[in-house]
């Protein structure tokens, strides 16, 4: 029988053995394994590498074998551009003023019809004046009187007979009648309707017999040698409107349009709309009436040597503002820096130069390096 120490000895010497045979085992696994993966990691990369050049190849052709797009094109040129501040105005007569009777009557004359040339001082209605001519000639009469007694008075003074109070008194009583006559021809006065400018006739709202009193409107008498247009300007343009500044007037009724300066600018802002106003003196010219509208474009900025593009072809996203020129059969995107706005033209500051083919056309199916093809 075999002893129980032997037995042990047996089981341990085993054990060893079983373990020397799994390790190399083990050792060998680890090592394939670790083998497979670092020929992994080199197929991974050769199959990135070989993507690239795939990729790289795939792009060079592409072009070659991409449909060129029809484009339209424009060559860039320097030229003059020109920003405006636009606003409405109205024509207005600077001399335009209604004739109204200063007293109540009733009309007894009109001298003048619609369309008349007048003078300054030029009667162009009366009123019925029948009752201050009767003072009138009371007070004649009167002076008459007073006049005879001063000079009797006068001439009896002067040969040393009566008193000097009684020549002060006839001298008086003359005076006052002179006064009096005075007063009454100033009212005389009121009963006509005078014009108080050169001008013409442009409306007449009496008849015969006709009541009037004070601020009627009956007589209109307008100088169309000396309208303006009138307009108001923002205040925030304040410092960009001077006298002098070119401007242009438009009158859409008339079809006309007006190349001139500005005659006046206001110092001063009106505080209930916040804008100053402005002025500019129209040449006489039959169509323009007054209360005419007028749309107003004054010059606020001007670059005589800018690089101007259609607004429209201007491509805009978060990174920047870009354009397509046209180059050697390609399109090639070019970034922008733009400047004023106006009338859907675009002032650009930076990216193009005096002869740069700009597509205006055909734009909106490209991208950088598109095959294109120009057509008119």
């Amino acid at each position: 029988m075999i002893s129980r120490s032997f037995s042990v000895s047996l089981i341990g010497f085993g054990c060893i053995a079983l373990a020397m045979m799994v390790l190399p085992a083990c050792n060998a696994r680890t090592d394939k394994q670790s083998s497979n993966e670092e020929k992994l990691q080199k197929l991974l990369q050769e199959r990135d590498r070989i993507n690239q050049e795939i990729q790289a190849l795939q792009q060079s052709i592409a072009p070659a074998q991409q449909k060129a797009v029809p484009v339209s094109v424009i060559n860039l040129s320097p030229e003059i551009f020109k920003s405006y501040i636009e606003v409405q105005g109205h024509v207005d007569a600077q001399q335009n003023v209604n004739v109204n009777p200063e007293v109540s009557g009733v009309v007894t004359g009109i001298y003048v019809h619609v369309g008349q040339w007048v003078k300054k001082g030029q009667v162009l209605a009366q009123l019925d004046d029948k009752v201050i001519r009767q003072q009138l000639a009371q007070l004649e009469t009167q002076l008459d009187f007073t006049r005879n007694l001063y000079e009797r008075q006068k001439n009896l003074w002067s040969q040393k007979i009566g008193t000097e109070v009684q020549l002060l008194q006839a001298k008086n009583n003359y005076e006052n009648v002179q006064k009096q006559i005075a007063v009454v021809q100033s009212q005389l006065a009121l009963y006509r309707l005078v014009s108080p400018i050169d001008g013409r006739v442009d409306e007449v709202d009496l008849k015969i017999g006709q009541a009037v009193s004070p601020g009627m409107n009956t007589i209109r008498v307008v100088n169309l040698n000396d309208l303006r247009v009138k307009a108001q300007i923002p205040e925030n343009y304040i410092n960009h409107v001077h006298q002098g500044d070119p401007v242009e007037v438009i009158f859409p009724d008339a079809e006309d349009t007006l190349h001139t300066t500005l005659n006046y600018v206001s110092s001063v802002i009106d505080p209930n709309n916040r804008s100053f106003g402005i002025e500019i003196k129209l040449p006489a010219h039959s169509i323009f009436k007054p209360n005419m509208m007028a749309a107003i474009r004054v010059v606020d900025y001007v670059n005589p040597h800018a690089i101007v593009i259609p607004v429209n072809v201007l491509q805009q996203t978060e990174s920047g503002d870009y354009v397509f020129v046209a180059k050697q059969n390609v399109a090639r995107q070019v970034k922008v820096v733009i400047g004023k706005m106006y009338h859907n033209r675009v002032e650009i500051l930076q990216g193009l130069n005096p002869g740069d083919t700009l597509i205006v056309n055909g734009y909106q199916d490209l991208e950088d390096k598109t095959p294109i093809v120009v057509v008119k």
